[in-house]
């Protein structure tokens, strides 16, 4: 069974459009928007995201839609399929900002494989 991990040096998921994701609008109130909103830059990349080094410069106080561990029981598929969900939602974001293909993939691939 594979399991859902966090890999360092990617984060794909601090670069989403809020527009593109409409199964947050239940899930986030107006202040988690106002907050979201103003921690995007214009190139859609959180600007607390070290972009050279992929590392949070605010992990230790970070949102509670950051932590994916704890945002994520929010959401139906969570519930349903646990890591499964988790993964998925993972490759998806890695994909989209890096390639199929990419280094990060490749890294979150062996790292949720046990490998």
């Amino acid at each position: 069974m594979k399991s859902w991990t966090c890999i360092e040096n990617c984060g794909a998921c601090c670069k989403f459009d809020l527009n593109e994701r409409s199964d947050l609008a239940d899930k986030l109130n107006k202040e988690d928007i106002a907050l979201i909103n103003s921690m995007t830059a214009k190139d859609g990349w959180c600007k607390n995201l070290d972009r050279e080094n992929k590392k949070c410069l605010i992990y230790e106080t970070r949102p509670h839609f950051c932590r994916v561990n704890q945002f994520s029981i929010a959401f139906k598929g969570y519930l349903n399929s646990g890591d499964k969900f988790l993964i998925d939602c993972c490759k998806q974001h890695i994909s989209s900002n890096y390639g199929y293909k990419s280094k990060e993939m490749k890294n979150f691939n062996i790292a949720v494989s046990g490998k």
